[in-house]
């Protein structure tokens, strides 16, 4: 009853944030004495911060074992809370820094039709969410065309699958996300039983969903297939059109290559099967594209927001 009583009493009063900042660093970091230098404080300072935790609660959240420390289940928990306790205050500042600086202004931005829907509607719904007196337009469309739209200042932003080659030193590219492309097949496919092996031999035959003739995820994927002797047949359907895409490969005629994260939605939801074959690695990047010289306050919030889309996407 003791420890009920003293464990209530710090979670009401005593929990402050260093208390946390600390054992999430402690977790993440492994020592003490990289912990103490990551806050610029002394080894004993960090030790008697741990120890005061303890003292609170009336129960131990670490365990030294030889000169290493390992956390307690209690520890564990306090942890795992305190991560996500840190990570929302993080976001509020955010929210808060970016309404306090009014941000407004009408914002263009597009992507190419392979990009994930979760991260685009994530960024824009942080975006709102800190610029409501913004507004914002969206298109699809190729690469090229994108990057043509923002180098004759019709686009803000552009979100693609990769780098491109340009001569233009104002056009700023950076990574946001990494994640393979897939191959897939419905539930109801012949390939889609969750039991049966799947090997290269086994898509001969297949009828297919393409990305566009001519883009780099096509190219990329009529160069695995022609490595394992397989050439799609006629009875194909050119599309990089994501929703049309997951519509005709859960009615289950086909097979098809697809962004890892949205495979992985659909597979859990029982739609379709990721295939036991390599990813497309070359087609892993998601890149956002602006122009230097444009970029005002909305634009460098939407990037911003971009960013933390797609650290959630790879949380998951």
């Amino acid at each position: 009853m003791q420890n009920d009583d003293s464990i209530d009493r710090f979670f009401r009063s005593g929990l402050k944030l260093p208390h946390l900042r600390i054992l999430v660093a402690l977790a993440e970091l492994g020592q003490i004495t990289r912990v103490a230098t990551a806050f610029h404080v002394t080894q004993p300072a960090i030790s008697r911060q741990i120890a005061e935790i303890e003292q609170a609660m009336g129960v131990s959240v670490v365990n030294r074992v030889g000169n290493a420390l390992e956390f307690t289940s209690i520890g564990e928990v306090i942890v795992t809370s305190g991560r996500e306790i840190l990570r929302q205050l993080e976001l509020a500042r955010r929210d808060v820094q970016a309404l306090a600086a009014g941000t407004g202004g009408h914002l263009r931005f597009g992507a190419v039709a392979t990009i994930p829907e979760p991260l685009i509607a994530d960024a824009v719904q942080l975006f709102l969410r800190r610029a409501p007196s913004a507004s914002l337009s969206f298109v699809e469309g190729t690469l090229d065309r994108l990057i043509k739209m923002l180098d004759e200042g019709e686009l803000d932003i552009a979100i693609g699958r990769n780098r491109v080659a340009t001569a233009q030193t104002q056009l700023r590219q950076e990574s946001l996300h990494s994640e393979s492309f897939v191959f897939v097949a419905s539930a109801h496919h012949p390939l889609g039983q969750f039991d049966k092996t799947v090997e290269w031999n086994d898509l001969r035959g297949c009828r297919w969903i393409t990305p566009l003739h001519g883009s780099p995820a096509y190219a990329t994927l009529i160069e695995t297939l022609s490595a394992h002797g397989i050439v799609p047949g006629a009875s194909n359907v050119e599309s990089s059109a994501l929703s049309l895409n997951i519509t005709l490969l859960t009615r289950g005629e086909f097979v098809a290559i697809l962004p890892l994260s949205t495979a992985r939605l659909h597979a859990m939801r029982g739609h379709m099967r990721i295939l036991p074959l390599p990813p497309l690695e070359p087609l892993t990047e998601i890149v956002a594209y602006w122009r230097v010289d444009a970029l005002r306050g909305a634009e460098l919030l939407f990037v911003e927001c971009l960013k933390e889309a797609a650290n959630e996407i790879r949380k998951e």
